[in-house]
C-alpha cells in the first residue's frame, strides 16, 4: 500500500523536477561565477557529487541493521541516519560545485533530480516500512498516503499552471519551494531516528507544500515574465502583467 505511491511520487517528481533544471541550464550566469566553461576533471565534478548520492541511496536498504538505543529514544538507526543525512547534504554540494565551475549540463540536471527522488522514495520508504511500521496507526499511515498523492497532483497542476501561462511547464526555485524540500530530507531522517511519524509533521510539510503551491500560482497570475530562479512574494518584486 505504501510502495505503490512512493513510486509514483518518484516518476512524477523525475520528470517535473527535471524541467526545471533543464530551464535553468539555460538562464544568464551571474557576474561572480566563472565564464569560461569547466574542462577537464572539473566538468565531471558535479555528477560525480551527484552519482555519489545516486548510488549511496541504495546502500540504505542495507544499513538497518545497525541499532543503539540513546537515551530514551530506542533502537535508534545510528548508521543508517549518519549515512541518510552524508548523502543529503551532498544535494546542495553539486548544485555549488556546478555553479562555481560554470559546469552545468542538461545531464547533470537529469541526474540531480533523479537522485534527490530516488534518495526521498527510498529513505521514506525504509522509514514506513521498517523504522515505523510498528508504531503507525491507521490514521498516521492514511495521512501519510494523502500527503503523497497531495504533493503529487499539486506539483502538476503547478506544472500545468506554468504551461498555460507561459509556455514552460517549470517548477520555480524559490524560497518556499526550497523551504518545502530541505522538511521533506528532515522529516525522513527526524522520522527514522524516533522510528515514528507524529501527525503534525506531516500537517507541516503538507501546509508548506501548500505555501509554496498559492505563492506559484499568483506569481504565474499576475508576472508579466517568467523567471525560474524567482525568490518568492515577500522575497523579490516582479514586473505585474499588464491588463487588457
Amino acid at each position: 500500500m505504501i510502495l505503490v505511491p512512493l513510486t509514483s511520487l518518484l516518476g512524477s517528481q523525475v520528470g517535473i523536477m527535471y524541467t526545471g533544471h533543464e530551464h535553468l541550464c539555460g538562464l544568464k550566469e551571474d557576474s561572480a561565477i566563472e565564464t569560461t566553461k569547466a574542462a577537464g576533471l572539473k566538468k565531471y565534478l558535479p555528477n560525480i557529487a551527484t552519482s555519489i548520492r545516486l548510488v549511496g541511496s541504495f546502500s540504505l536498504l542495507f544499513l538497518m541493521g545497525s541499532e543503539k538505543d540513546i537515551g530514551p529514544f530506542k533502537a535508534v538507526p545510528w548508521v543508517w541516519l549518519i549515512v541518510y543525512i552524508f548523502l543529503a547534504l551532498t544535494d546542495s554540494v553539486d548544485g555549488t560545485i556546478a555553479r562555481k565551475l560554470n559546469a552545468k549540463s542538461n545531464f547533470g540536471a537529469f541526474l540531480d533530480a533523479v537522485s534527490d527522488a530516488v534518495l526521498l522514495v527510498i529513505g521514506a520508504a525504509t522509514v514506513f516500512v521498517v523504522f515505523a511500521s510498528n508504531n503507525l496507526t491507521d490514521f498516521q499511515t492514511r495521512l501519510y498516503v494523502g500527503l503523497l498523492i497531495f504533493c503529487v497532483a499539486n506539483r502538476l497542476s503547478m506544472n500545468l499552471y506554468a504551461k498555460k501561462f507561459f509556455g514552460v511547464a517549470n517548477m520555480l526555485h524559490s524560497y518556499p519551494q526550497k523551504i518545502f524540500a530541505a522538511a521533506c530530507y528532515i522529516g525522513v531522517g527526524f522520522w527514522a531516528f524516533l522510528r515514528d511519524v507524529p501527525w503534525w509533521s506531516v500537517a507541516v510539510l503538507i501546509l508548506l507544500n501548500l505555501y509554496g503551491a498559492i505563492d506559484e500560482i499568483v506569481y504565474c497570475a499576475r508576472s508579466a515574465h517568467y523567471d525560474v530562479n524567482f525568490k518568492g512574494h515577500w522575497f523579490q518584486k516582479y514586473e505585474l502583467r499588464k491588463r487588457g
